[in-house]
């Protein structure tokens, strides 16, 4: 009688449909290095196509890398390259001015003639959600039926504390907007101009910047990737930045120089100590849960569903590697 009455007096209320989407990001590509390359030195851009099949993104670039009397230069030879070179399997992305440079629309313009030959853009200064609806509106104008995908870039306080909003930017209005906002990319110097922050080689006057968009982009199933290490030539300072920023919960780095890259996409494997504990955790749970058994004991810690979780985070992410040597 009492579970009737339960289905009863429950028949008429609608169960909430909130679906976690922190779990799709491992289902994405990997883009543990966004190598930026200016797109108005060819010598550059031939160097980022010699290393096409090892960096996972490869970003030609119009904006900030380009000086002001270059930018059309760097459109033409982007064009080139995209339709005459070949980037192998790396992601191919160009990233262009911002909506308020008063030099976007000639970007798009470049980018109709050739976007069947690149994966995306980088949009940077991405302060507000009608900035990504203004660039769809161009794409839909310019180029129909294209898929490019959008990597915003959050560069000043406003962007930090309209992240929501920003990632949301689809939900915001009536016309079907088809391009998937996949990533958020930390500009961690940009920022600093902004809001008048002192850079320090710590760098904890950005835990917060750095916190709140990893934070909201795995909240919405997005990567985060973390700000450029500037001390190029400082190895160690580097991997220092990409240790802490994989311990901040970052999915990816930018690089600007080919000396890093290695530094970053290693760094981002999990070593051979936590794939290894990962695995038994899996190989036990699987045990455990065919005996009824939820919590149990793997390595002398006392493992629960959060860390059954984690250790298919850490296999997803393996499986993006070649299988390892018995002496690794």
């Amino acid at each position: 009688m009492f579970t009737k009455s339960c289905k009863f007096l429950f028949a008429n209320i609608s169960k909430p449909n909130i679906k976690s989407l922190s779990s799709n990001i491992y289902d994405k590509p990997l883009r543990r290095v966004l190598f930026n390359v200016p797109g108005s030195d060819q010598r550059k851009i031939d160097k980022a196509v010699t290393l096409k099949d090892h960096i996972d993104c490869i970003v030609l670039d119009i904006e900030d890398g380009v000086a002001i009397n270059r930018k059309q230069e760097a459109r033409d030879l982007i064009k080139k390259s995209v339709v005459e070179q070949s980037f192998g399997t790396s992601e191919l992305l160009v990233r262009v001015n911002s909506v308020d440079s008063g030099l976007l629309e000639e970007d798009i313009e470049m980018l109709s003639q050739c976007y069947t030959y690149i994966d995306g853009i980088v949009i940077p200064k991405v302060d507000h959600p009608d900035h990504l609806k203004y660039i769809s509106t161009l794409l839909q104008n310019k180029a129909p039926g294209n898929k490019l995908k959008f990597l915003a870039s959050i560069e000043s306080a406003r962007a930090v504390v309209s992240l929501k909003d920003i990632i949301c930017y689809s939900e915001t209005t009536s016309a079907v907007i088809p391009y998937q906002l996949e990533a958020l990319i930390f500009a961690s110097e940009d920022y600093c101009a902004d809001t008048g922050i002192t850079r320090t080689p710590t760098a904890n006057e950005l835990l917060y910047a750095r916190s709140a968009i990893v934070n909201h982009s795995i909240a919405y199933g997005l990567q985060a990737i973390d700000m450029v290490c500037i001390n190029y030539k400082d190895q160690e300072a580097l991997k220092k930045e990409t240790r802490e920023g994989i311990q901040m919960g970052f999915h990816g780095k930018q690089a600007i120089h080919p000396n890093q890259i290695d530094i970053i996409r290693d760094s981002f494997r999990p070593s051979k100590e936590k794939f290894e504990f990962a695995s038994k955790i899996i190989e036990q749970n699987d045990i455990h849960q065919a005996l009824g058994k939820g919590a149990f004991e793997v390595d002398g810690k006392m493992i629960d569903m959060p860390m059954v979780k984690w250790a298919k985070n850490i296999l997803s992410i393996e499986s993006f590697y070649p299988p390892r040597q018995e002496d690794q």
